[in-house]
């Protein structure tokens, strides 16, 4: 079923969970396994075009990013997970910056319907790092109980749907303070802020200082001091190496 048939199905908004996923999709048609004990799913919902979120269907991505975050922070003491946003949507975890999910906003609209696919490995221990894990890697100091695939995914939605609502409602000047308030959020919990990276169209380093309107990077040239955006689509950040690189098309 393709999307606009999806969203014809389900003007009400829906969700679709999956137990496991051979043929995923990423950013840049990159194609991704998730064996059992991953959250997988997909949110669609509706959304007024003409809203401020409307005319920034690029920040649905960030938004997710956020949802996801705060979902695994459901208590204070959880913070100690060292959970991180990277630019503009994985979810790091850990002193060692171990990558335990994405995000990925679908472009496509049919009538006001948009997607938004959300990945997070919950309990699954091999070959990568899951959630679970690392909370068992603090259990010698805290007492953080796990998470199920069903909890996880209601958390996210709820935190997810909020953010939506807020920065799509219809009073403009308390819409603009939520995307504000999400813009000081989104910025506060990644792991770039006045990092010193290597862009590798340039050739040159560049100082991280922040997300624009729409979500997109904002670095400072070494050359010439000068602020310019790097978009989510055209970019792939290795945050190890930290090099961003353009994208071949």
């Amino acid at each position: 079923m393709t999307f606009a048939q999806f969203c014809n199905l389900s003007s009400n908004g829906a969700i679709v969970i999956a137990r496991e996923q051979s043929e995923g999709q990423g950013r840049g048609n990159n194609q991704w396994t998730s064996p059992l004990g991953c959250a997988l799913f997909n949110v669609y919902f509706d959304i007024d075009l003409q809203s401020l979120l409307g005319q920034r269907l690029s920040l649905l991505q960030l938004l997710a990013s956020v949802a996801v975050l705060q979902a695994i922070e459901r208590t204070p003491e959880y913070k100690a997970l060292n959970v991180q946003i990277k630019w503009p949507n994985d979810i790091f975890i850990g002193n060692d910056f171990t990558k335990l999910g994405g995000i990925l906003a679908t472009s496509s609209i049919s009538g006001n319907c948009a997607s938004i696919s959300i990945g997070v490995n919950i309990f699954n221990t091999q070959p990568s790092v899951c959630l679970n894990d690392v909370i068992d890697q603090q259990k010698s100091t805290l007492n953080l109980s796990h998470f199920t695939i069903e909890e996880f995914i209601g958390r996210t939605v709820g935190y997810f749907q909020k953010w939506v609502s807020q920065l799509s409602q219809s009073n403009i000047s308390q819409a603009r303070i939520a995307i504000n308030n999400f813009y000081q959020f989104y910025e506060s919990h990644w792991m770039h802020q006045n990092k010193e990276v290597f862009v590798d169209k340039w050739q040159e380093k560049v100082i991280i200082v922040g997300i624009d309107e729409y979500g997109f990077l904002k670095v400072r040239k070494s050359s010439d001091g000068k602020i310019v955006t790097l978009h989510t689509d055209a970019h792939s950040f290795d945050v190890h190496q930290s090099i961003i690189r353009e994208k071949a098309i």
